[in-house]
């Protein structure tokens, strides 16, 4: 059995960064940005009022002044100003000129176009040409993962367009003769797949799009998926394999992986749930064999597969990590022998990550999985862990 540790090492090692490709600046959300952004000019591009009143000479030391224009936003209007005038300037507005102060417009009595200071300080509520950023300076080095902020300063600074890691093309197969869709009633010995909407959520989740298919518990059926280009598997990056990880006579994963030229990395995991856990490439492409178990499933997703969209995005860097926090209540692991990652439900108390235990019964246990956000990882051999225990977890929450 491979540790957890080692198989997150080996997906950094193993697993390239796709390729570029251009996207228009409204599709960046999320994306990982693979070129520098650098200012093309000023950042602010002139010199405006940070807020909403008269703009007046700083060596005019006047009590009362002549209102002689009035700039809004986007006006463009430079004068110069003789002693005793004033300019009333919205925030936002390109000052008029320099050597200049705004008194704000809660600081001024108006009568007409007269105004009276009632009240000036050494503040000048002026936001300088170039005081956020100067021409040519980077101001988003990559990799980085794009948010809603990144994407509002390229819109500030005119880009629109930008290079980014492609998306990986994943293909993923549901295995075995009892799931049926979640929409039909199961007949005796049958159960709905959950696997399915699982996988296609967490994708999601990540913005990233996903070809599924079913297969029944056959090994030619199944391999015919994989080797049918009009079914999308051969050109993926990343395959995903639900069932028939494990060894038992009709599990068949590790065999159609290795048939069809894969090199298996990883045939199990020494932690639960997800023991029987297939890691395979070939080439620069690489393939799961996800053990059947709905909670085991959420496990190896948000661990392992996880870090492999990471790397194939180009940011090694998210591969999962762990923190520290505390335990909200006692954590029963008896029987345990192995390392377990435990279903939990994290909040902030305090500013400090704290972690409620889920209870859950055995790896087919989807009842945790509504509210679980985070996974605690248990020592093998650790019993029981009291209330207040600190603990490493890992966030399951999409990366921002």
């Amino acid at each position: 059995m491979t540790s957890l540790d080692e198989i997150l090492s080996m997906l950094g090692a193993i697993i390239p960064p796709l390729g570029v490709e251009s996207v228009v600046l409204d599709q960046g959300l999320g994306r990982v940005l693979r070129e520098p952004v650098v200012a093309s000019e000023d950042q602010p591009p002139f010199a405006c009022s940070a807020m909403d009143g008269f703009a007046v000479r700083l060596d005019d030391q006047s009590s009362e002044f002549r209102t002689v224009d009035f700039l809004r936003a986007g006006d463009w209007r430079p004068r110069s100003l003789a002693l005793g005038e004033a300019v009333r300037i919205s925030t936002g507005a390109a000052l008029p000129g320099d050597g200049l102060q705004i008194i704000m417009i809660e600081d001024a009595e108006i009568s007409g176009d007269r105004v009276r200071i009632l009240r000036r300080d050494a503040v000048r509520h002026v936001r300088e040409r170039g005081e956020n950023a100067r021409r040519g300076d980077t101001l988003l080095a990559p990799p980085r993962r794009l948010s809603a902020g990144a994407l509002a300063l390229l819109a500030s600074l005119g880009v629109p367009r930008l290079s980014v890691t492609r998306r990986p093309r994943i293909v993923h197969i549901a295995t075995g003769n009892e799931i049926v869709a979640p929409g039909r009633t199961p007949l005796p010995g049958q159960i709905r797949d959950s696997n399915s909407t699982l996988v296609r959520a967490f994708l999601a989740a990540r913005g990233l799009p996903v070809i599924q298919h079913r297969a029944p518990e056959d090994f030619a059926t199944t391999r015919a998926l994989l080797t049918d280009p009009a079914q999308g598997a051969p050109a993926a990056d990343l395959l995903l394999i639900s069932g028939g990880a494990s060894v038992g006579g009709h599990d068949f994963t590790r065999r159609l992986l290795a048939e069809l030229g894969c090199e298996i990395l990883v045939a199990k995991v020494a932690s639960r749930p997800g023991k029987p856990l297939i890691v395979a490439r070939r080439g620069v492409a690489v393939a799961f064999g996800l053990p059947g178990n709905p909670l085991a499933h959420f496990v190896c997703l948000h661990l392992f597969v996880q870090a492999a969209l990471g790397t194939l995005a180009g940011l090694p860097g998210e591969t999962p990590f762990f923190q520290e926090g505390v335990l909200a209540g006692a954590l029963d692991n008896a029987g345990a022998g192995r390392e377990t990652l435990w279903p939990a439900r994290q909040s902030i108390a305090g500013g400090a990550p704290v972690l409620e235990p889920l209870r859950w019964s055995s790896s087919g246990d989807l009842t945790p999985l509504a509210r679980a956000n985070a996974l605690i990882r248990v020592p093998g051999g650790a019993r029981e862990l009291a209330r207040g225990a600190r603990v490493p977890f890992v966030s399951t929450t999409p990366p921002a």
